[in-house]
């Protein structure tokens, strides 16, 4: 039997087999464009996401709430701990005005030197591991905070401990972020945050309690040993916290997230009395490289407009939030009141947080994110011109409670919507990169700049500041984010790689 090659004469059968082979090629790319072009849209069972979005709120899904909301709690106890010490400190150290701004900065920036590196370990490593490093290494440092021999061994021992506290700032809304279904999120989220205030709150009153007892050199010291207690958390995190099943699937661990997706699944149909209904389909966006190869990170061309959107976004609430919590007692003081007296009125203020935070949270699932801060922020800055000119000490210990309940309080949605930005891959670096600038900014920049605003200027125009930085957030809410209510992650991260916006221009929720 002749073969074709023998008939059709050589020349002729090189020149139809490089044609046969470039059309072969052509169409073997024309179907790869088509897979990556459809992919994004396409509706594909995802084990993890679909599986997650089935199940009604349980126990475990409140234990995990908790746990998250707990370890903000512990955090935020050690961070209260600077400004509840700050009048004890500039007494018996003859600390400037500088120095109280330094001091503070230095433990903010050691909470954004920690911020970014955690937020990439957390996205290799996982949330759980980095969470429990991050409680170990500021409760140490918050320790030997009562062995610092002097301003300036105190100085560096507190950056060392905020390196700690960036460390695990992003993961707990990270981790409810992946655990709980779309239509709940920010609810939790708010939770959560009021556990951060509860913390907040517990600083002052837990020094309203030491200090009078002890003299004026001893009671920093106490009161920093005291606040290094959360340590002993880490042993329930590690026992009763499960990794996040999204990021387990995500890198390959698929028996891991079974898991703890059937352990989920069980107690929901538990309390439902009846089997779960099936797996619904939901967008997918592929892991490969046609995925994620077109993002350059958070700051190339898809993501950029966000980025930059939320840091200004997120400066705002961070610059009110070290206010409130670092400079209250300090303010009070030095308007003649009993450094007692001044820790308690601070206490009442950060616990006006409170309620701010849960009522935040069921707002920004109702009417969105994006509305939740522009009322909440709107109406914080509105507090901040009014204490610049509070006659009473009435009206100061409200204003500020304006202030902190709208201001602290809008923390829930904001962190949310942080976590919602970004695809899995980028999450918690993403979350943790915002807020890292937002602390360098609103915490490094604006601690240390308020002292000398008070001392200069007094506090008319200090506060007045605070109010024109609020106001520019609810600017930037207005006119350069998106709406992140009501869609799943998956979702969201089908969008980053479909439509691609400048700054100043939203991103479109539509595509």
């Amino acid at each position: 039997m002749l073969s074709i090659h023998r008939v059709i004469s050589p020349p002729l059968w090189r020149t139809l087999r490089r044609g046969r082979v470039r059309t072969t090629r052509r169409k073997n790319t024309l179907n790869r464009r088509k897979k990556v072009q459809t992919s994004i849209n396409q509706k594909v069972p995802a084990t993890a996401a679909a599986r997650l979005e089935r199940l009604p709120v349980t126990w475990l899904t409140w234990r995990i709430v908790l746990l998250a909301g707990l370890a903000w709690f512990t955090e935020a106890l050690s961070i209260g701990s600077l400004g509840a010490s700050l009048p004890a400190l500039k007494a018996t150290m003859g600390l400037t005005p500088s120095d109280v701004g330094l001091l503070v900065a230095a433990q903010t920036l050691g909470v954004v030197f920690g911020l970014v590196p955690a937020g990439r370990l957390a996205d290799k490593f996982g949330r759980k591991r980095v969470l429990i490093g991050g409680i170990i290494g500021y409760s140490m440092f918050t320790f030997l905070c009562g062995f610092a021999a002097g301003f300036h061994s105190l100085l560096f021992i507190r950056f060392l401990a905020g390196v700690g506290m960036g460390s695990i700032f992003p993961l707990p809304y990270a981790i409810v972020c992946e655990f709980v279904r779309k239509n709940h999120r920010t609810m939790f989220n708010g939770f959560m945050d009021a556990c951060l205030s509860v913390g907040y709150l517990l600083a002052p009153l837990l020094g309203f309690l030491v200090f009078p007892h002890f003299s004026a050199d001893v009671s920093w010291r106490v009161f920093f040993m005291l606040a290094s207690a959360p340590i002993f958390y880490i042993w329930f995190i590690y026992k009763y916290l499960p990794e996040s099943p999204r990021w387990l699937e995500r890198n390959g661990r698929m028996a891991e997230a079974d898991a703890i997706l059937s352990e989920m699944e069980r107690g929901a149909e538990k309390k439902l009395g009846h089997a779960l209904p099936p797996l619904a389909e939901v967008p997918v966006v592929p892991t490969g490289a046609a995925s994620l190869q077109a993002i350059a990170g958070i700051l190339g061309p898809r993501l950029i407009g966000r980025t930059i959107a939320r840091c200004i976004s997120a400066t705002g609430v961070f610059f009110m939030f070290y206010v409130v919590m670092s400079y209250m007692p300090t303010i009070f003081v030095a308007g003649g009141y009993k450094f007692a007296t001044s820790l308690l009125f601070t206490a009442i203020i950060i616990g006006a947080s409170i309620p701010g935070k849960l009522l935040n949270g069921w707002f920004g699932e109702k009417f969105g994110r994006r509305a939740a801060y522009v009322v909440f922020m709107g109406i914080a800055g509105a507090g901040a011109l009014l204490f610049s000119v509070a006659g009473s000490v009435f009206g100061a210990v409200g204003f500020a409670c304006i202030m902190s309940f709208f201001g602290l309080g809008a923390f829930p949605s904001l962190k949310m919507s942080m976590a919602e930005q970004y695809p899995m891959a980028l999450r918690t670096t993403g979350a943790a990169t915002i807020e890292s600038v937002a602390r360098l900014f609103g915490g490094v920049v604006g601690s240390y700049s308020l002292p000398l605003l008070l001392h200069t200027y007094g506090v008319g125009v200090s506060f007045a500041t605070i109010a024109v930085v609020a106001f520019i957030g609810v600017a930037t809410e207005l006119t350069s984010t998106i709406e992140t209510k009501g869609k799943t992650l998956e979702q969201l991260e089908g969008e980053v790689q479909q439509v691609a916006a400048p700054f100043g221009q939203p991103v479109r929720s539509d595509a």
